[in-house]
């Protein structure tokens, strides 16, 4: 499962750079963007690589803990766009209009982040161990078609 993190301020890029390494304990594969070279120069475009991480990701989390950069707009339109799993991750200034309609959110305390942290790593390995699962079902599922097309063919 691929995970790509949107974030505005530079505390929200800590919150995003915490996340990422938590979450490589598990083996997720988790995309942060460069700060200084999310969009193309005056332009508002993301730049290829940030495009092209969104399009390879399974599920967009974006850290709000306030007033979000275009650049954190862009790639949270995006997401939506691409029909990603958004999931907010915001601070308490955050007017609930702006992620109450998002299943699911974490509220994150920016002077202690960590137990915020530790619910969305869980939530991550959670959904993780699921997609592995189905993806494990559905390769027993086309194995077993196969065998039973190669034992009717033998007859």
């Amino acid at each position: 499962m691929k995970t790509f993190i949107s974030y505005s301020t530079a505390l929200d890029q800590i919150i995003a750079l915490r996340l990422q390494t938590m979450a490589a304990v598990y083996g997720m594969t988790i995309y942060v963007p460069p700060a200084s070279t999310r969009e193309a120069a005056g332009t508002g475009l993301l730049i290829p690589e940030v495009q092209e991480q969104l399009r390879q990701s399974d599920v967009v989390l974006a850290v709000i803990t306030h007033k979000p950069t275009p650049s954190a707009v862009s790639e949270m339109n995006s997401a939506v766009t691409l029909r990603k799993l958004l999931i907010p991750i915001v601070g308490p200034g955050v007017p609930a209009a702006y992620y109450s309609n998002f299943a699911p959110h974490f509220l994150v305390d920016p002077s202690d982040p960590s137990q915020a942290e530790q619910q969305i790593v869980q939530f991550l390995a959670e959904k993780q161990q699921a997609e592995a699962a189905r993806t494990a079902v559905l390769a027993l599922t086309t194995l077993a078609i196969a065998l039973l097309l190669l034992g009717s063919k033998s007859k």
